[in-house]
């Protein structure tokens, strides 16, 4: 074992990139098991808390997005929602004033409200949602960008 030295902010930093990271192979699962999403939740809200110790508003929207993303891969409406809501409130400010604000960072936030208001069987709701995140996706301009953000639009139902 490596006896790393760094600051506190060295360590909120390392620790919410690490923790935001290791959510996507549980979302890319086909099957998560119940463990694997409760590790999930964990490590969402763990990055979430971390960002908020060093992060700007748009890691802050980042992790509510994740957030809003398990709890709709385990079919939890209410906290999805609440989580998906933050998440654009908190897009619009940074879209606004955060330099690290990217072009995809919108289209996700729209589709995690869209998965929450599926979970939630707000059919109309769902699909207002993924409209407006096909609408900011086609706008992405990298496109390997755009091909993430299709590719986890594609997966939304309403």
């Amino acid at each position: 074992m490596v006896d790393e030295k760094m600051t506190m902010d060295e360590f909120h930093k390392k620790v919410a990139i690490n923790t935001n990271n290791g959510i996507w192979a549980i979302l890319d699962s086909d099957s998560p098991s119940s463990q694997e999403l409760e590790d999930a939740l964990h490590m969402a809200h763990t990055a979430r808390y971390h960002w908020s110790k060093v992060g700007t508003t748009i890691n802050a929207v980042r992790a509510e997005y994740m957030i809003a993303r398990v709890y709709a891969l385990m079919k939890r409406a209410e906290p999805a929602l609440f989580h998906a809501n933050r998440g654009l409130e908190l897009a619009k400010k940074a879209e606004k004033t955060d330099e690290n604000w990217k072009d995809w960072d919108i289209p996700f936030i729209y589709e995690a409200l869209a998965r929450a208001h599926s979970v939630a069987e707000n059919k109309s709701e769902c699909k207002k949602y993924k409209d407006l995140a096909q609408k900011a996706t086609n706008a992405v301009e990298g496109e390997d960008d755009k091909k993430i953000c299709q590719g986890e639009l594609d997966k939304v139902e309403c």
